[in-house]
């Protein structure tokens, strides 16, 4: 490896295809900034604007018990309210972080090692069903838009033979009006159908912008804010369930962003 002096490097932009693209960066630069809160001691929550009560629907607060030296989160209308409103959703930092980094590093294997089968997971559980879901809307649109092109011809037609009396008023108004509901149920079909096929085509997209920035974080050794907010959209934290060994179970549900639960 040659160093050269900072003054001598060229940098040419525009040159490689970005992974994602730029609007979809700054955005994700945005909203990292927009949660980063600094605590008293002047540190950032990893975590911060992305925890959230299923329950209540409150944000998880962040709280450090310095006599114990253990930092934790729990319902903010719990501590606000008291028991009776929420449950706690207690969750030690430490042991959050640990999950979180686990499932992260397991999407990043899993990138790596098959992208397009995570695609196809990611997409659906079932691509043989979606698959002729989309060829049933496709037809279905067709169809439509094919009638309604037969009804904007018939309306001419009816017109002209109403200005030239070869039918009445009476049925003149009659066609219309059957025509017309017709018309308007056909036009709410095809902005439905129209919209239920584009849908299917972003989350295709997103789903590739995700598996796409999920491989540039493989391996990662440690949790930051840039790492987290880039990846997730928010986190649930149940309340733990004690079962009758005296051991407790607790659900942890993340978000991933651009394609929301994965498992």
């Amino acid at each position: 490896m040659v160093r050269g002096n900072e003054d001598t490097i060229l940098r040419i932009k525009g040159t490689q295809e970005p992974i994602i693209s730029k609007e979809d960066f700054e955005t994700v630069q945005q909203m990292i900034k927009s949660r980063r809160r600094e605590r008293k001691d002047g540190t950032v929550s990893v975590f911060a604007g992305l925890m959230r009560c299923p329950d209540c629907g409150w944000t998880l607060s962040f709280t450090t018990n310095k006599r114990r030296n253990v930092s934790y989160y729990h319902c903010s209308k719990y501590v606000e309210r008291g028991k009776e409103s929420c449950p706690s959703h207690y969750i030690r930092y430490d042991v959050l972080c640990a999950y979180v980094l686990s499932r992260i590093r397991y999407w990043a294997e899993v990138a790596q090692a098959d992208e397009e089968k995570l695609l196809k997971k990611l997409l659906s559980a079932s691509d043989r069903e979606n698959g002729a879901n989309r060829k049933k809307q496709e037809k279905e649109l067709k169809k439509a838009e094919k009638r309604k092109a037969e009804i904007d011809s018939l309306f001419t037609r009816m017109y002209e033979d109403f200005v030239s009396e070869r039918i009445t008023e009476y049925n003149f108004q009659m066609l219309s009006e059957k025509y017309q509901k017709e018309q308007t149920e056909l036009e709410e079909k095809i902005t439905s159908l129209r919209k239920k096929l584009e849908n299917e085509k972003q989350n295709k997209e997103d789903a590739e912008k995700w598996v796409s920035l999920i491989k540039e974080y493989a391996e990662p050794t440690e949790l930051t804010a840039p790492l987290v907010n880039a990846l997730i959209e928010k986190i649930l934290v149940h309340h733990a369930v004690k079962n009758e060994d005296g051991t407790k179970e607790q659900e942890i549900e993340i978000y991933y962003r651009f394609i929301g639960k994965i498992e």
